[in-house]
């Protein structure tokens, strides 16, 4: 678990080096190392200085760095960092539209150092003062305060379960311990988490709160008792550890993985059934003293005597998943293993880490049959986009590519941008030598909902687009979505045959699940993706699953599930 913290330390350090007005270049290694770090699939403490300086992106500074932080808890240099600037002027990097040069010009000609110091020189125009503050600069940033204000208690799901891997490691290891596991909107997939909660059955309960509460990467103890400990980690997220009795083990999980409203239906379900339903177990009404439990031990228990087929935890949110299990016709939802291969990522050649040959690597390690190989289009200047002279240099890459790798099939790909007026970055006549092109919006995010619909609208209309990524542009907790009828969307991709993307990427998770049930429900094709930048970011795959199993998609939905040939005969009907 130190992984996730590390990264953010390593984050936090380019912020505050950014601030300081160091190279650039210093900076892009830091942020770069961060990422890296932050998807690792193996614990930075199990790794010597030498393993981890063997990975591209990893120089001696920064293994130096994990070093300390293992044996420390903390990085000297980022301490020292952190003290040249108010707290205040850190929080105020979290607000989105706000980057840290905008945020130095404020501090040092209007002496703002606190989101509240912010909001009131907005309220009072004082930020028109400042050369590079306009009206629009100014709504974007009263808009970003108040868009940090909503998300600032919650964490995004990819960095609540690396934190929640590693605690569950240490719970299980406990003595007395006989089961852990995961529980809250953790364990149902929201894209974001508050508080973390893990649940645990023990035979030593008071011994475990007190091992728990004394662990090296607990910050600080909010509350211990024998059965629960409350805690904040190192990243000031809450943690709370519950422990009861192996007995009513499954009637506690159900009832702590909510959600409140699936809980609610479920006690009104045994209601009717002359029944009670709570953490401690299923009894009968006529039993007060709830002295023999009809179900308790597991959840599967509780369904069953309930009447009802078991609900996985990522559907348990009161959208018809109670009435559809009592009617057996829950879906079958798809798995990470069904998964074949990706049509969305990225290599060095743009705005990625990792070498085209590492990136197909990672991917048959992944098992996959087939795997897209893609970059950015030309007009994404920020992210190295491809010129058509370079992606052609690149394609002929790929073709040797295809010839060396003989047990997965490697695709050429492109995500391609969908310009302001809907026309896409490249000519037909370069577009129709990739198998796969992904379209994506990444510029004019404030035009009207009307203009942004027809853009993406357009694009499905072109008939060498196979996929449209990221359908609303959000990033969680740094920019809302931009305006789009998902309802004509659906149509046309249900009429072309285009799919829409659930893509990976922790700040993505787009689409949502909601808008994903809806591409289901319209007949409209659905792939999910990883959008990967990084050989170790392929394991982005796991929150598009996880998406896609909130969406109820089944793996026929799917088309990342085709083997190549179903892949192929699918490329060609396009």
């Amino acid at each position: 678990m130190q992984n996730p913290l590390f990264a953010a330390v390593l984050s936090e350090m380019a912020t505050l080096l950014d601030l300081e007005n160091e190279n650039v270049f210093r900076v892009r290694a830091y942020q770069r190392a961060a990422q890296i770090i932050e998807v690792l699939p193996k614990d930075i403490e199990a790794m010597s200085k030498e393993d981890l300086m063997s990975i591209e992106g990893i120089g001696k500074g920064i293994a130096d760095k994990a070093y300390e932080f293992v044996k420390t808890g903390r990085v000297k240099e980022h301490l020292d960092l952190r003290k040249k600037f108010p707290e205040g002027l850190l929080s105020l990097l979290k607000v989105p539209g706000l980057g840290p040069r905008r945020a130095r010009l404020l501090y040092d000609n209007l002496a703002i150092d606190s989101p509240e110091k912010l909001r009131l020189a907005a309220a009072q125009g004082r930020l028109n003062q400042l050369r590079g503050f306009g009206k629009k600069i100014e709504e974007k940033i009263v808009k970003g305060l108040t868009l940090s204000e909503e998300t600032s208690k919650r964490i995004l799901l990819w960095e609540a379960r690396s934190l929640m891997q590693g605690m569950l490691e240490v719970v299980r290891g406990m003595p007395g311990v006989v089961q852990a596991e995961p529980a809250g909107s953790l364990r149902r997939g929201k894209e974001t988490v508050g508080d973390l909660d893990i649940l645990c059955a023990a035979s030593r309960p008071e011994t475990v709160s007190k091992k728990f509460s004394a662990m090296p990467f607990v910050k600080q103890v909010l509350a211990v008792g024998p059965t629960k400990v409350s805690v904040l980690l190192a990243n000031n997220a809450q943690c709370d550890l519950r422990v009861v009795d192996p007995a009513c083990f499954g009637a506690a999980l159900l009832y702590f993985t909510g959600s409140k409203e699936h809980n609610v239906a479920l006690r009104e379900r045994a209601q009717g059934l002359g029944l009670t339903l709570s953490e401690y177990g299923l009894f009968r009404l006529s039993d007060r003293k709830q002295a023999k439990p009809l179900a308790g031990k597991t959840e599967e228990d509780v369904y069953k005597r309930l009447g009802l087929q078991f609900i996985p935890p990522e559907l348990r949110e009161n959208r018809g998943e109670i009435a559809a299990s009592a009617e057996k016709r829950l879906p079958d939802l798809v798995e990470e293993k069904d998964i074949k291969g990706c049509f969305h990522n990225h290599t060095l050649e743009s705005d990625g880490v990792d070498s085209l040959e590492d990136m197909v690597k990672a991917a048959r390690s992944k098992g996959w049959e087939w795997y897209a190989v893609g970059d950015h289009s030309q007009s994404l200047k920020i992210a190295k986009g491809l010129e058509p002279s370079r992606l052609k240099k690149k394609l002929a890459k790929l073709s040797e590519a295809a010839k060396k790798n003989k047990d997965i099939r490697v695709l050429s790909a492109s995500e391609v941008d969908i310009l302001n007026d809907g026309r896409l970055d490249y000519e037909d006549d370069l577009l129709k030598r990739l198998d796969i092109v992904v379209g994506s919006v990444h510029s004019g995010f404030h035009q009207p909902e009307e203009q942004i619909t027809k853009r993406i609208l357009s694009a499905m209309e072109n008939p060498h687009v196979d996929c449209i990524a990221h359908l609303s542009g959000r990033l969680l907790g740094k920019r809302e979505p931009y305006k789009f009828n998902i309802d004509k969307i659906i149509e046309r991709a249900a009429r072309t045959g285009t799919a829409l993307e659930i893509n990976g990427q922790p700040e993505r998770q787009d689409l949502n699940d909601v808008h994903a049930r809806a591409v289901k429900d319209g007949g409209a094709p659905l792939a999910a993706n990883t959008d990967a930048h990084s050989r170790d970011q392929l394991g982005f795959m796991s929150l598009a699953v996880t998406v896609a199993r909130r969406a109820w998609v089944e793996k026929k939905d799917l088309l990342n599930t085709k083997t190549w040939p179903e892949l192929q005969e699918w490329l060609k009907s396009r």
